[in-house]
């Protein structure tokens, strides 16, 4: 299979593009095609004006039935067969750019410490796994081929009015998810007590113990990890959890190393391009 075109996430200067621009340069034309939803009527658009081998790559997302990472991609098609391109194994593409192995080949010598910073990781990581389970029950129940029900919920942070709250413990969780099913515009289509529900069973697996916790660089948000970051990283003398990630965008960006060669998901995507 040869890749022409490939339709991803975001804007132009988004890091879904600039790390596929990155990743695939000389190899294939990256277009950020916005939002996820509609993505698969662009390449269905751009397939009818006879334009040859385009597809499209997802965010993994918060999978209902996740298992672990195998370091390759997922791939994404239609319930008629149609091959649309591929998904992430990774929910975000902050969680790439977060991996320990990644920051310091794109930082060098200004990376963190490195045992450091799996710590910091980690307490993350603890400090959020509630909320994974209560952004995975609402992934999971969200209708299909209706208006997208909100994923997650909190104040609105930084440029990209990202949201995260402030509070993270089980009770607040659990009035986040009511207050997204209550003002749900499908209503009839969501039931609290099936959300609720769903939280509870991915509690086990995002809490200590659980395959989500355990794998949580792939199975958790990139972004969410940011932020639970962000008081580790000024006190490091970083600028905050979005600035950190764009200072790792850019060291990978300035390497002289092929970076296919940094994971083995980017290996298998730099294979099938090519």
């Amino acid at each position: 299979m040869s890749v022409t075109l490939l339709f991803c996430e975001g804007n132009s200067g988004s890091p879904d593009a600039l790390l596929l621009g990155k990743l695939l340069a000389g190899l294939c034309m990256v277009k950020p095609g916005g939002s996820k939803h509609g993505m698969g009527g662009k390449i269905i658009d751009k397939r009818l004006e006879n334009i040859k081998d385009v597809y499209g790559i997802l965010d993994g997302d918060f999978a209902a039935d996740w298992q672990p990472p195998t370091g390759k991609l997922h791939t994404w098609q239609a319930k008629d067969g149609t091959h649309f391109g591929w998904r992430w194994e990774r929910t975000e593409i902050e969680n790439y750019l977060l991996d320990p192995d990644i920051v310091g080949k794109a930082l060098g010598d200004l990376a963190p410490n490195y045992n450091s910073y799996v710590q910091a990781l980690a307490a993350a990581r603890d400090r959020i796994a509630i909320y994974q389970a209560a952004r995975t029950a609402l992934r999971s129940n969200r209708p299909k081929y209706h208006q997208p029900l909100a994923s997650c919920f909190g104040r609105a942070r930084g440029r990209e009015k990202y949201c995260f709250p402030d509070a993270l413990d089980e009770g607040s969780c659990l009035d986040g998810l009511k207050k997204n099913v209550a003002q749900y515009t499908g209503a009839n289509l969501v039931q609290e007590s099936v959300v609720l529900n769903s939280f509870t069973c991915f509690l086990s697996e995002c809490c200590p113990g659980g395959k989500r916790y355990q794998n949580y660089l792939s199975a958790f948000s990139g972004k969410d990890l940011l932020l639970a970051m962000e008081d580790w990283l000024k006190a490091n003398g970083y600028a905050g959890a979005f600035a950190f990630r764009e200072k790792i965008l850019q060291g990978l960006h300035k390497s002289s190393d092929d970076i296919a060669l940094w994971l083995p998901e980017w290996q298998h995507l730099r294979t099938i391009v090519q």
